[in-house]
């Protein structure tokens, strides 16, 4: 398929970053804030290692993953050059679109809160003019192909992402001699991987809890709200209207804190077809707004209980709950792009798994509770083992509290029935607010970098 392309030779890259530099003067960038960057393997220069650079910025994919999933519909596609364009007055800063590109392209800025990237230096490659970082690769590492047939099955650079987005750039692959260089002494000791990776730099994680954690109030929030409307709907179960409405809002409040442009905080919802955030929060808006409508009706606040003469509040509670469904499933598919240590698909702190386990213990239904609380317990223990195994690093005693925040209530509810549930509920909600807190900690998502250190120190 042929279309614009960077071409980029791995073999000839010296790591002298004029392409960023260039890059830099060409769009006004501030550093450290740069569009374009240069991988560099082998920090430490260890002797059983290859040394090679590669450059990458955005590689304007032909299935680009910034465009699906961006909430805000703040990405387009220039039709002429193939060239992703950033619109930085459609976005609202929510950073989903780093966790979604395999490149590192993508890059929050702290002082305009809003993301920006490369454009492929649009108006030089219409003006037929190279790309800035091309123009100024002094041993011509990298290259502009307007019309480069692109083999996507070429890209043979070690640690390069291959997500099968079809990434517009042509990787000339490493020459054998640069694969893995011959060591003459043979009395050289051996440095062994793991520990040679405990003297790089800290890589810069993409995912962090200290700029998560209202996401985690507020998954734990919905997943509660959804919980407490099917338990009223089912067993009858007590709700506050004033309580469910103002809790609810308080979980929508908790979504804005992490955004950028709060006051675009609308944009959301535009892209309902595309984006599980945008479904995530369309389907959440769409269970409160009915939920709150049931509760009102039922109650026949301020005159709501004949508002609806076609409708019952049941009716529009379960309507309710159908929507609730749907944000538990967007909840947790927003999480998608999550690369973790015990490749599991199914954990313990997951949406849809919290939400019936919150409803067993709310509409009180012993056999539910206690399956629920086995199947939680399980996968948590079976996560924490595959760690151990994988010595990720994680904390002994916070795993212990966690435990025990999931079988003491439950032991409670058996020896002792009449403890209240409002006793033993803070305590199942401090186990959930540990066990996703650490569903953050223990994740990460794709970078080149990321590949790189995986490829060659942990295998």
């Amino acid at each position: 398929m042929a279309k614009n392309a960077f071409i980029f030779d791995t073999n000839k890259c010296v790591g002298c970053m004029a392409c960023v530099v260039a890059c830099t003067i060409e769009n006004g960038t501030t550093t450290p804030l740069n569009w374009r960057t240069v991988n560099s393997h082998n920090y430490i220069k260890h002797p059983t290692l290859p040394v090679f650079h590669y450059s990458l910025a955005c590689n304007h994919c032909d299935d680009a993953p910034c465009i699906t999933n961006c909430p805000a519909l703040a990405y387009s596609r220039d039709k002429d050059t193939g060239a992703i364009i950033h619109n930085a007055e459609a976005c609202i800063g929510c950073t989903y679109c780093t966790w979604a590109c395999p490149y590192d392209a993508p890059k929050f800025n702290e002082q305009t809160k809003i993301v920006e990237k490369c454009n492929f230096c649009i108006d030089r490659i219409s003006d037929n003019r190279k790309p800035a970082c091309v123009a100024a690769c002094p041993v011509g590492a990298l290259e502009y192909g307007a019309n480069e047939e692109v083999d996507l099955k070429k890209h043979l650079t070690p640690g390069f992402v291959d997500a099968g987005i079809g990434p517009s750039i042509q990787l000339v692959p490493l020459r054998k001699e640069h694969e893995m260089p011959t060591i003459e002494n043979i009395d050289a000791p051996v440095i062994d991987n793991e520990k040679a990776a405990s003297y790089l730099p800290k890589l810069k994680t993409k995912v962090e809890l200290s700029k998560e954690w209202t996401l985690v109030l507020f998954s734990l929030a919905a997943a509660g709200l959804i919980a407490w409307q099917a338990a009223a709907i089912t067993s009858q179960v007590a709700i506050s209207p004033i309580l469910f409405v103002l809790l609810a809002l308080i979980a929508i409040a908790l979504t804005t804190i992490h955004v950028g442009k709060k006051f675009r905080i609308w944009r959301f919802i535009l892209n309902v077809k595309g984006s599980w955030l945008s479904r995530e929060i369309f389907s959440f808006s769409a269970f409160f707004g009915l939920g709150a409508l049931s509760l009102f009706m039922k109650d026949n606040l301020l005159g709501m209980g004949n508002l609806l003469s076609f409708v019952d509040s049941k009716t529009v509670g379960i309507a309710a709950i159908v929507f609730g469904a749907f944000t538990l499933v967007s909840i947790d598919m927003v999480y998608k792009f999550f690369i973790r240590a015990d490749n599991l698909k199914l954990h313990s702190a997951m949406a849809w798994i919290t939400a019936p386990f919150l409803f067993a213990w709310l509409a009180n239904i012993p056999l539910l509770i206690g399956l629920l609380t086995l199947l939680k317990g399980g996968l948590y223990i079976y996560r924490k083992t595959t760690f151990c195994n994988n010595k990720v690093k994680h904390h002994p005693t916070l795993s212990a509290v966690r435990l025990l925040t999931l079988t003491l209530p439950f032991i409670l509810f058996i020896v002792m029935p009449q403890t209240s549930l409002w006793i033993l509920l803070p305590t199942l909600f401090v186990g959930e607010v540990i066990d996703r807190s650490e569903f953050y900690h223990e994740s990460e998502v794709r970078t080149p970098q990321g590949e790189l250190r995986e490829l060659f120190y942990h295998n």
